[in-house]
């Protein structure tokens, strides 16, 4: 984290009467921008943790503005400052890239820019350009089908400028098919870009799409629905259907041997495909790297018919470990059933990553009710997707939310994970949550009495509970967008068709 942007921090938080931010991350990857949510999932380990204050209250953050930018925007990517001081969003949806901005206390779309291809062709793999990022020279990249797009501004450091399109790859027919899509997207932390597409070929590429590598999963037979992870040691961390893989750089290689740190670990992918707001098979998470030193871990939640959180050690197993279970990977940490306190529950479905700040990880349910005449996996990807898009679309509905909360928290002295809480009385229905570190507050956007809302825990207790109301329209429903911190007090999240900025309250 740079100077300026500590100062920021302090400032805000001092300005709000927030608590200060908690200490940085030790070695930040120098090449995203230097801003509070540069990327999905907030930074490269897939945390959804913030650095930056939160809301305490609901008296703390103002009115929600909402901004109308087209169909599905899981994340608002925050750009480095330009020279006046200000930030963007960039935004990426079906059609779209676009730029959003507050200016004079209301934010406003400054720019947008349609992608090149049909439409169409990517509705059957919804996640792909779902995962952007942007990077220290404000280049927004996302994707679209099996091509990586680079955007920047027509004039650079000037907010309002158009959008062009810098540069984009489109994967080669040596590497992938016409009809798969590149997934996830994550940036490393020697400047290129990693990468993984639905088939399972894992790629690094320079930021100027050349030097191009990549490696294939599995035999073809496992699918990736999910982003991914990386860390500072080259690390790329991809959950398939069937396994959770460490995929290493090495600076020179892509590889899969496990004499450069690769692995490969099964865990319980279950049965089930898409449908009920499922949309892949095995993992509903991108995986999210947990934890410090020699116990260091990759954590999941599985697909089973109750849903387990599930730790991988990252790095050097301990030479006295023992599998957790008959048959289970000797790589495998931890597996605990995500049951939000109730043992006799027979089925429970996690749609969302696992948010983690240091060694504690909360999930949320998506185990919707009432949608069995939308549930069924057609095996046919649009009609399965159109499912899902209902079912998330009713998702804030009395009838059809789901309710739970639960934390997690691994115990280094005992090397044992255990819960820590469960808050049955709040609903997360479809939203990516976060945790503010300085604020120890968690955040998600609900719904209430058919209402989409705020909902605010204390992050180690699981009570404090706040709500902040929003409104019953769908352009309020979060629709698998990420709830972002936006480092001055205020949230903001895409929205089904928007997004939605709830400013701290002055």
């Amino acid at each position: 984290m740079s100077l300026n942007r500590r100062l920021i921090v302090s400032v805000c938080a001092a300005a709000s009467g927030l608590a200060v931010a908690a200490e940085p991350n030790p070695n930040p990857n120098p090449w995203l921008a230097d801003s509070p949510w540069p990327m999905t999932h907030s930074q490269p380990g897939a945390p959804d943790s913030s650095v930056y204050p939160g809301p305490q209250s609901a008296a703390q953050l103002g009115a929600p503005q909402y901004v109308a930018t087209g169909y599905i925007n899981i994340t608002q990517a925050m750009s480095p400052q330009y020279p006046d001081g200000n930030r963007v969003y960039w935004g990426s949806n079906i059609s779209d890239v676009y730029k959003l901005a507050v200016v004079n206390g209301k934010l406003k779309k400054l720019a947008s820019l349609a992608k090149p291809g049909n439409t169409l062709s990517n509705l059957g793999s919804p996640t792909s350009g779902a995962y952007t990022l942007v990077d220290k020279d404000n280049v927004f990249y996302t994707v679209r089908g099996t091509s990586l797009l680079a955007y920047k501004d027509a004039v650079a450091g000037q907010l309002d400028s158009p959008i062009v399109l810098a540069r984009q790859l489109t994967l080669p027919a040596s590497v992938t098919t016409s009809d798969d899509a590149v997934v996830g997207l994550n940036l490393m932390w020697d400047g290129r870009l990693a990468f993984v597409t639905r088939k399972g070929v894992a790629g690094v590429v320079n930021r100027d799409f050349t030097g191009l590598q990549t490696v294939v999963l599995g035999a073809g037979d496992e699918e990736v629905s999910n982003s991914i992870a990386a860390d500072e040691q080259g690390g790329i961390y991809i959950v398939t259907s069937k396994a959770m893989y460490r995929v290493q750089w090495t600076g020179r290689q892509l590889s899969l041997d496990e004499a450069t740190g690769a692995w490969r670990a099964e865990y319980n992918g279950g049965s089930a495909g898409t449908g009920g707001g499922r949309l892949g098979a095995g993992s509903g998470s991108t995986p999210t790297i947990m934890g410090s030193g020699e116990q260091r871990f990759v954590v999941i939640t599985d697909g089973a018919n109750v849903a387990n959180i599930v730790l991988f050690w990252a790095d050097r197993i301990p030479a006295d470990w023992k599998p957790i279970a008959p048959g289970k990977s000797l790589r495998m940490a931890a597996e605990m059933p995500v049951n939000f306190g109730d043992p006799k529950r027979t089925a429970t479905k996690s749609e969302q990553s696992v948010v983690v700040s240091g060694y504690g990880a909360v999930v949320v349910s998506n185990d919707y009710r009432n949608t069995s005449l939308l549930s069924g996996g057609t095996g046919v990807a649009l009609i399965d997707q159109a499912m899902n898009g209902a079912i998330v679309l009713m998702s804030g509905t009395t009838k059809v939310q789901p309710w739970g909360v639960q934390k997690f928290t691994w115990d280094t002295a005992a090397r044992q994970l255990r819960s820590a809480w469960v808050n049955t009385k709040v609903s997360c229905p479809n939203a990516i949550p976060t945790v503010s570190e300085p604020s120890q507050r968690f955040y998600c956007v609900g719904a209430y009495l058919g209402m989409w809302t705020i909902e605010s825990l204390d992050w180690r207790t699981g009570g404090d509970h706040f709500r902040k109301l929003i409104g019953m329209l769908p352009r309020y429903n979060s629709f698998y967008a990420a709830t972002q911190l936006t480092g001055d007090g205020g949230l903001i999240y895409g929205s089904f068709d928007g997004a939605v900025y709830l400013p701290a309250a002055r």
